[in-house]
């Protein structure tokens, strides 16, 4: 009788040990998975990262292209002013000597 007690212990823990190794099998794939998953979403991630690294550099290159031509158009509206000046000046000393 204890032979048979003992077999259907051992019996049971075989069971419980198949049981594992099925639920472990499954989890094994759920993670392989959702590794396989992740590393995709990295990939896809990191291309947009390089993405983005390179449009905020074009952006940075456009930004001191424009800083460049706003210093240069401010330059050619102080010239302007200074020519509008110098007329009116000319202008006022031809009014003098109409006079």
């Amino acid at each position: 009788m204890e032979q048979m007690e003992s077999l259907v212990r051992l019996e049971e823990r075989v069971q419980q040990a198949v049981e594992l190794i099925g639920r472990l099998k499954m989890e094994k794939q759920r993670l392989e998975s959702e590794t396989a998953r992740l590393l995709e979403l990295n990939r896809e991630l990191e291309t947009r990262a390089g993405s983005l690294a390179r449009e905020k550099d074009e952006l940075l290159r456009e930004g001191l292209a424009l800083r460049e031509r706003e210093e240069e158009w401010s330059r050619f509206e102080r010239d302007r002013e200074e020519i509008r000046s110098r007329i009116d000046s000319m202008l006022a000393k031809f009014e003098e000597l109409e006079i």
